[in-house]
């Protein structure tokens, strides 16, 4: 039965057919690529403006459905009018949209809500004219998307494309004029409500810091390997690289060409002349082969050394018959040898003749066993599992590259599963030893091998005994590999990549889409610091080249990338060039696939790599960009720095709303700033923990009495714990002890403020509900408040501040209240100089 064919496209009132569909947005089109024209009914590829390396090719196109052609025109004249703005038509119906257009993968995903909106009109039975429908039917319609989804910002985008919708109804076809169902309310706030959730407040940013605890271990793990294991990656990549090209002495499992006929010649001739080697053959008649037949087969083994058995196969090419000429010449010579087994096993032969790893009818299940255990009992030894349902369960141990690994490959006349079988869960022995290796899969052991990857060869070691050492949890150093295959190292090798992502991405505040369209040699200097060239392809459609400034660290994670990537100009890009027929692959990959990769990666081997486990969380690229900001956000000034490398809008200096959202903190980090600032405090105590371990008196003022007791436990502790005392040089106790013991010490410039709030001084110029949460520094008064200490690295601003009260104590033209005033705070000065006199060393 014939398909019937498609209904004729509508023609639109407002756009011409022949219009360009990316004419009116600023666009900067490259050449040789046809612009899609408005008439197009079904598909409108944006390929002319060049795609994103972030983005999918299914991304990056638009699709119009052709069964209904009023639905079709309509979301045509939809996505046409938001990517041409300043379009005349537009104009003409004061129709009057943002200059810089939304981008295509933006527009695509807003019109498919759209048809989502009107496929839902046609179940209800409402009008086609969405302009018809009443605010009643607006609401249900936003409530049952919110029943179909899950999250606020979703219900919320939903409800912005249908915002677009009523601000174009006069220039699509069939949808009358309507008024704002929600009445100009906010789309969050019409989200929330369908959630019966609380309102976000627009200075709050929707996108979440990544967690502390996930934070820095992440980034460790991505640190070492790309500082400490990549050098060690590139050297196996290069040895298996030349692996692939092994010569013919190598068994076939790990060559990958087929052995040269020439060289074949010669070792059938190196074998001839040896002394003592005799041609097998057959001792009785055998169905068609008479005796004294030589074997063929056997001997074929015997001349490779198991490699092939098809050396003198019977075909029509010249070669065979020469050897098969020149294996009888020999034995007409009598240099022969009855032999009645398969594989060359004769009685009374002498000659040397192949024996198949494994063959040995003599090998019991006890030893299969052991060949089990020996092999797990490698800590470096990792499960080849499924990395996809395609061929088997994901997760699975692949048994027939497991029995590869530890038996060999299979040799030829036996059966090719034989060795499998030896896994075989239908008899007691295959189910105890698979119950082994799925226990170290369990474990944490496995290894997921993509499909193509499975080739013997690649399953077999390579000993690394010049792989760089780590230090591990229990303060020994060890390699970081004592052994890799290259169905492991195409692990590593994709565990570099995201590693190098996961740093990158964190460290420049980069959006996704800038990281990914980073090439090759981007690594420049702006104004006078290293910076990396990319585009910019959020809300600019022309996609210029900016540069973003960066740490020396991200510059060497960009070399290492510029090793590792094959593509002539991305950095980003799948690890394996284009093979057989094709000839191009596009840069990119899936970033969410990538972190969660390296998550996984670090968590499964991070007990043999000298690596902190990543505790579970949910991380993505634009949290990272969020985290790092407010991170960045504590530094002075840092809000315009913030706006430029985020390249937000210039507004306010760049330092607008969206700026101050990233930068805020969250209750995670605001708790891990507290703590680091405690830990902070507690080193710079650690000198004046030894000086007063000597019996040095280490401050002044009104709280030093305080400081002193506070020291003085924490040495006592130190002397009387005999655990304790064992680590007396390790400055860590130290440290730990001093934050437990001085937990709320605010460093200061002038002084140091041991913060208790009913002795505060400064607690006193707040209202009754704000005292007691921290220390109010402008109305610190060093000199009289009990919780102020000042040691001898205060001293010189002290003493600059007396040499300029006394000058001015001295000025003739001073009024007398203002000289008393002066006089008053000298002598207060006076009083802490004095005692730093005094104390000497203090």
């Amino acid at each position: 039965m014939m398909a019937r064919p498609a209904p004729k496209p509508l023609t639109s009132s407002a756009f011409r057919d022949d219009e360009k569909v990316f004419s009116y947005g600023g666009y900067q089109l490259l050449d040789d690529i046809l612009v899609p024209r408005f008439g197009e009914p079904h598909r409108w590829p944006a390929d002319c403006l060049g795609r994103p390396a972030s983005r999918k090719p299914g991304e990056w196109r638009f699709v119009f459905p052709l069964e209904d052609p009023l639905i079709n025109l309509q979301l045509r004249e939809y996505c046409f009018a938001l990517l041409n703005p300043s379009h005349p038509v537009l104009r003409k119906f004061l129709i009057f949209l943002p200059a810089v257009p939304p981008s295509v993968a933006t527009i695509r995903p807003s019109m498919l809500e759209i048809r989502k909106v009107m496929d839902w009109g046609r179940e209800q039975g409402l009008p086609t004219d969405l302009g018809l429908w009443d605010p009643e039917d607006w609401h249900a319609e936003i409530t049952h998307k919110a029943s179909q989804v899950d999250g606020v910002k979703t219900v919320a985008f939903h409800v912005t494309a249908i915002r677009r919708l009523r601000q174009l109804a006069p220039v699509l076809t069939g949808i009358s004029a309507f008024d704002d169902p929600w009445g100009g309310e906010p789309a969050s706030k019409v989200a929330a409500k369908a959630y019966d959730e609380e309102v976000p407040s627009r200075d709050t940013l929707a996108t979440p810091a990544i967690p502390p605890e996930t934070w820095w271990p992440l980034l460790r793990g991505a640190w070492t390997y790309i500082h400490a294991f990549a050098s060690d990656i590139f050297r196996w990549r290069e040895h298996f690289a030349k692996q692939r090209e092994a010569p013919v002495g190598q068994p076939r499992s790990t060559k990958a060409r087929p052995v040269d006929p020439r060289e074949t010649d010669v070792l059938l001739e190196k074998w001839l002349t040896t002394p003592g080697n005799a041609v097998p053959v057959h001792e009785v008649d055998f169905l068609t082969t008479k005796a004294g037949t030589p074997m063929w087969t056997a001997l074929s083994k015997m001349i490779t050394e198991g490699r092939t058995m098809n050396v003198f196969a019977d075909n029509q090419s010249e070669r065979p018959r020469k050897r098969r000429a020149t294996v009888l010449a020999a034995v007409s010579e009598g240099r022969v040898e009855t032999v009645t087994a398969s594989v060359g096993r004769g009685k009374g032969t002498t000659a040397p003749r192949y024996v198949a790893p494994g063959t040995s009818t003599g090998v019991t299940q006890e030893q299969l066993d052991d060949d089990v255990r020996q092999w797990l009992a490698n800590p470096d030894t990792l499960v080849p599992v499924y990395a996809t349902d395609e061929q088997g369960k994901t997760g699975e141990p692949i048994w027939a590259m497991a029995a590869r690994t530890i038996w060999g490959p299979t040799p030829p006349g036996v059966n090719r599963h034989r060795n499998t079988r030896r896994f075989d869960p239908r008899n007691r022995s295959g189910a105890a030893r698979a119950r082994l290796v799925m226990q170290a899969v369990a474990d944490g052991r496995g290894i997921p091998v993509e499909s193509d990857l499975w080739g013997g060869w690649r399953a077999y070691p390579l000993q690394c005994p010049d792989a760089a050492h780590i230090q591990r949890a229990d303060g020994t150093t060890a390699p970081w590999r004592t052994q890799i295959s290259d169905v492991e190292l195409a692990f590593e090798l994709h565990m570099l990549r995201a590693a190098i992502y996961v740093f990158v991405t964190a460290f420049s505040l980069m959006r996704d889409s800038e990281v990914q369209e980073i090439q090759r040699d981007a690594v420049r200097t702006y104004f006078g610091s290293p910076a990396v060239r990319s585009r910019k392809t959020k809300l600019d459609p022309t996609r210029p080249e900016l540069y973003w400034w960066i740490i020396e660290p991200v510059a060497e994670a960009l070399a290492v990338l510029e090793q590792l990537s094959w593509h002539p100009t991305h950095l980003f890009a799948t690890l394996r060039p284009p093979t057989g027929k094709q000839t191009h692959t596009e840069p990119g990959i899936h970033s969410d696939a990538e972190i969660d990769f390296f998550i996984n990666g670090i968590n499964t081997v991070a007990h043999r790599r000298g690596l902190a486990k990543i505790p579970t969380a949910h991380v993505r690229s634009h949290m990272f960009r969020k985290t790092m900001a407010q991170l960045a956000g504590r530094e002075p000034d840092s809000e315009i720095a913030l706006g430029l490398q985020l390249k937000h809008a210039a507004r306010r200096a760049l330092a607008n709303r969206t700026t101050q959202a990233y930068a805020q903190m969250d209750a995670s980090w605001a708790k891990e700033f507290d703590t680091e600032l405690q830990q902070a405090a507690a080193r710079k105590l650690v000198d004046l923990l030894r000086g007063r371990r000597q019996g040095e008196r280490v401050a002044v003022g009104p709280g030093a009495a305080r400081l002193h007791a506070g020291l003085d436990k924490v040495i006592d502790t130190l002397d009387n714990n005999p655990q304790l005392r064992a680590q007396i040089a390790d400055q860590r106790v130290e440290e730990t002890l001093l934050a437990a013991e001085f937990p709320n010490l605010h460093l200061g410039t002038i002084n140091h403020c041991m913060f208790d709030a009913p002795q505060a001084e400064c607690q006193g110029e707040l209202q009754e509900d704000q005292r007691g949460l921290a220390p109010l520094l402008g109305a610190c008064q060093p000199a009289r408040c009990r919780n102020s200490t000042i040691t001898r690295t205060h001293a010189p601003f002290w003493v600059a501040e007396e040499d300029d009260l006394t000058a001015r104590a001295k000025n003739p033209r001073l009024s007398p209240p203002n000289r008393e005033a002066v006089l008053v705070r000298l002598a207060e000065v006076q009083r802490i100089t004095r005692a730093l006199e005094e104390e000497g060393t203090a």
